[in-house]
């Protein structure tokens, strides 16, 4: 009885927290941003409520995919994009410039469906669309919550297409930088355990991005290397590299001694994932 109901809940909550911290945590960090700015609004809560549905839809739909379309994941499949039709399309309605990022969201999610469907998920340009398509949500959660900002809360404002913006241009390459990181560490501790080039592009990625902020944050500012994220860089991002950094040589150094099973990997990564969640906020209201 119990097994039947954990795979009934497997079908339909998807079961790896990482993996919704990397979804969700990038749009909360541009609502919270868009808040502060402004105040908060329903727009922005609504649209985190559809990326969460997105997100259950994706899970969904690509486990379908990869099954062969077998039958005990179209259910999920269909409710839950049942369910962000009912949320999504009013959304759309009081918001159609939101339909100006469609296409790039589109694709992404084709490009996604593709490795479900090729039983490539798991490959590296798989896990980079997914980062990239929750890297773009902030822009999008900024923008609703600061809609009418100064501006008033008319029909022409809710309308408008979301523009881009320095600080959702900021946490896009923030959270590209910080979670692509976290998908070249956790495949050195799993998947590509014991792989030496994994494990140079991790060590690479990671201390370029220390490097970066050591120079973005101090005199680099004037040697050409502004950017939207060094220009709000600081102390602070030195730190949170240097963390990521740290968790990203030493646990692979100690698995060579001694084994070290997923679990304890997910909770160091669960870990990293709200530190750099944290840095992802002082990046943001520290620019306000």
């Amino acid at each position: 009885m119990r097994a039947t109901v954990r795979s009934t809940i497997r079908r339909w909550v998807p079961d790896q927290p990482g993996a919704w911290v990397m979804a969700t945590a990038p749009a909360l960090a541009g609502l919270v941003a868009g808040t502060e700015y402004g105040r908060p609004t329903i727009a922005a809560f609504w649209l985190l409520a559809c990326w969460i549905l997105c997100y259950c839809v994706q899970f969904s739909v690509a486990r379908w995919l990869k099954s062969g379309l077998a039958r005990r994941y179209r259910g999920p499949a269909l409710v839950y994009c049942a369910a962000l039709a009912a949320v999504g399309v009013p959304f759309v309605v009081l918001h159609p410039g939101v339909l100006a990022w469609a296409p790039a969201f589109a694709a992404l999610a084709v490009a996604s469906f593709v490795a479900a469907w090729k039983r490539r998920e798991r490959s590296l340009w798989s896990n980079g669309v997914a980062v990239v398509a929750s890297s773009l949500m902030p822009s999008l959660t900024f923008a609703y919550g600061t809609l009418g900002a100064g501006t008033g809360r008319g029909t022409n404002v809710m309308a408008s297409i979301p523009q881009p913006t320095v600080v959702g241009l900021a946490l896009f390459l923030y959270f590209v930088v910080t979670q692509f990181g976290s998908v070249l560490f956790v495949k050195t501790m799993i998947r590509e355990r014991g792989n030496r080039a994994y494990l140079a592009a991790s060590w690479i990625w990671h201390a370029a991005f220390v490097a970066w902020s050591v120079i973005a944050s101090g005199p680099g500012r004037g040697l050409g290397l502004d950017s939207p994220l060094a220009s709000h860089a600081g102390p602070w991002l030195v730190i949170v590299a240097a963390l990521l950094l740290a968790r990203a040589v030493v646990l692979p150094l100690l698995a060579r001694f001694r084994a070290i099973r997923p679990l304890v990997t997910g909770a160091v990564e669960g870990v990293s994932s709200i530190v750099a969640f944290a840095g992802s906020l002082g990046l943001t209201l520290g620019a306000l």
